[in-house]
């Protein structure tokens, strides 16, 4: 609450009062919930399950009202599960990896019946990079790569690599979404980016990247 909702807050503020016109903000494809019809579109109905969810919406409805007031440009990217180097640490791909060197038990949930639209984090800057503000006052894209993989067949991939870690196999969280697959026109179109990286090279980087970067602590 206190960094996505008042601290998202405070940075539209300030911009207000300090005459910043062109805002990037980082929305969440937890703001879609769960669904059963995809890929999930922009101009889907938006409905958040878990409170992080939830707090993105209120992001794009801030947003929404600052552009509509106050003359700024905002561009809200919904991210799908990005992962790569440098990674976040609760992520299921690096706790994966990490639980591998580490010698530790990994809890799979909803035994491993779970589709994700992994991305990988060098496409994103990528797309990032090449954004450009058009006409409209408040816009969101979805930066994903459109090609959801089951955590079942992520686990066979990553094996491929290195020794899987001992899994126990448990219940869908409640707050959990069994699916997340987001549609990627709208992004594509306006960047021109088109060669997403295969999951099995942006996985074999993640791996080299964490025994280096472990290495050195």
């Amino acid at each position: 609450m206190d960094s996505n909702f008042t601290g998202f807050f405070n940075i539209l503020e300030l911009s207000r009062n300090y005459g910043v016109k062109e805002i990037i903000y980082a929305s969440s494809s937890s703001v879609y919930g769960e669904n059963k019809k995809f890929p999930l579109k922009e101009k889907n109905l938006i409905n958040p399950k878990n409170f992080y969810g939830l707090s993105k919406k209120f992001n794009e409805e801030m947003a929404e009202v600052y552009s509509n007031y106050y003359n700024i440009k905002l561009i809200g990217l919904r991210f799908f599960t990005v992962y790569g180097e440098w990674g976040r640490p609760d992520m299921s791909i690096y706790k994966i990896i990490d639980s591998s060197f580490r010698k530790k038990t990994f809890y799979l949930n909803n035994y491993g019946n779970h589709d994700r639209d992994f991305t990988y984090i060098e496409d994103v800057v990528s797309i990032i990079t090449k954004l450009k503000f058009t006409k409209t006052k408040h816009v969101v894209y979805n930066v994903s790569s459109n090609k959801p993989i089951s955590l079942k067949k992520l686990l066979i991939k990553i094996n491929k690599f290195i020794n899987l870690p001992k899994i126990v196999k448990r219940k869908m969280q409640q707050a959990d979404v069994v699916k997340t697959h987001g549609d990627n026109t709208r992004v594509l179109k306006l960047t021109n980016f088109k060669n997403f990286t295969d999951v099995e090279i942006g996985l074999k980087n993640t791996i080299e990247w964490y025994k280096s970067y472990n290495s050195l602590k």
